[in-house]
């Protein structure tokens, strides 16, 4: 008797291993951080939480509720098409400015410590920002797929005008904000994802020259910027005001030595370091744990962002192009943030309050954080399911073979392809 080919369809997927959808290693490693920064967030706040609310588990508490929030929305996120995204790409980036300009109107805006970057939501408060990193990366990425020939081969400037421009937009906007550190994120990722996907570096380097000539003048007028750099480059000449964040940071770390002080047994969180549970959130853990405790966490945000280019990598396999990109923008903005976050830690950069992902205080960055840990798993399950031969709703120019210029990195075992 012959058997039908939805009943052969029904056989091949009854005999699938359905583990293979889900990444363990990055879900091991997004456990991993998760508990390592709640543990990292209740022991760096619980005296500046009882000193200020008078419940030493203000901070703790919240960020839990953050942490199951993200998950929730998380998992709903993982639930939906790679491909109903792409189709979203470019009517996202509206929404993405709208927001960017009301959090500037006041009464709108809540201003908080100089800066105009969050929309109130009853009690709680939302960083625009956080959402428009993922914003970007899907607007990018969707561009890319539609123009990816155009990008890499066409001798105009044409092709790059329009995504250098929102680039520029954006980033113009989040400076008014002021949000420096989130404009520096967005432009590096930005300029990666289009690299990547075979921009002659030569073009991206005038637009980063000009970037940087636009923004010197703009540091210069704003005099609390320059008094940054200057901090930055001699924190030792004012050790009690301007260079008293930089030095207490290197004394934490300087402090922890090879294995640290023990869990909770960090000082200089205790109304020495300033927002030591956010922006210096690094320093209490190397004071807590040490050279070895860095090391620990670096190589868990290292293996983070090298299962994002490997999940990137096997989408581009399959002809998802889009879920190749926003892998591979993800990969990068982890990456950056981490390195920014832990330079300024390390007095190797200037002051630019950006937060750990996973570990520092903050429900926008947790949240966005982990929608965005969502968007991986889900693009690794698209791909798993197009490896296996087996239907997957998505637009047809994500399944055909990549054409463009994308630059396999080495490290993934790949070459540079015209």
């Amino acid at each position: 008797m012959k058997v039908s080919k939805p009943t052969k369809l029904l056989e091949r997927i009854e005999a699938i291993d359905w583990s293979r959808y889900f990444d363990r290693d990055l879900g091991l490693v997004i456990f991993a951080l998760i508990g390592l920064g709640l543990v990292m967030l209740g022991s760096a706040s619980f005296w500046v939480a009882q000193k200020t609310y008078g419940d030493m588990y203000y901070f703790f508490n919240r960020q839990l509720l953050f942490v199951f929030v993200g998950v929730f929305c998380a998992l709903a996120l993982y639930q939906v098409r790679i491909g109903f995204w792409e189709d979203l790409g470019v009517k996202l980036l509206p929404i993405a400015v709208i927001l960017l300009i009301l959090v500037l109107i006041p009464g709108i805006g809540v201003y908080v410590k100089g800066s105009r970057r969050w929309l109130a939501l009853g009690p709680f408060a939302f960083q625009v920002s956080e959402l428009v990193k993922i914003i970007m990366i899907m607007y990018l990425s969707s561009y890319m797929v539609r123009h990816g020939k155009k990008l890499s081969t066409s001798p105009s400037y044409q092709p790059l005008v329009m995504p250098l421009l929102v680039l520029a937009g954006v980033g113009a906007l989040l400076l008014l904000e002021p949000d420096f550190g989130s404009a520096v994120i967005i432009i590096m990722v930005g300029l990666a994802l289009l690299f990547l996907g075979g921009v002659p570096l030569k073009r991206l380097g005038m637009f980063l020259g000009g970037s940087l000539l636009i923004m010197l003048p703009v540091v210069a007028l704003e005099g609390y910027r320059l008094r940054r750099i200057e901090i930055f480059l001699n924190p030792w000449a004012d050790t009690q005001n301007t260079g008293y964040q930089i030095i207490n940071s290197l004394i934490a770390i300087g402090d922890g030595g090879w294995f640290g002080n023990g869990l909770g047994a960090g000082v200089q969180k205790l109304s020495y370091l300033p927002e030591a549970h956010n922006d210096f959130i690094f320093a209490v853990l190397a004071e807590e744990f040490g050279f070895v405790g860095m090391m620990l966490l670096l190589v868990l945000f290292g293996w983070l962002v090298y299962r994002a280019f490997v999940i990137g990598f096997n989408a581009d396999k399959q002809g998802l192009q889009f879920g190749a990109y926003v892998a591979y923008g993800i990969g990068f903005w982890m990456g950056f943030q981490v390195i920014l976050h832990v330079g300024v830690n390390l007095a190797v950069l200037p002051p630019k309050g950006l937060t750990l992902p996973f570990l520092s205080y903050g429900g926008s960055s947790l949240l966005v954080t982990l929608l965005a840990m969502g968007l991986l798993m889900r693009i690794h399950r698209d791909t798993q399911i197009l490896a296996l031969g087996l239907p997957v709703k998505t637009r047809a120019s994500t399944r055909k073979p990549v054409k463009t210029a994308v630059r396999r990195s080495p490290l993934l075992g790949g070459n540079k392809r015209a």
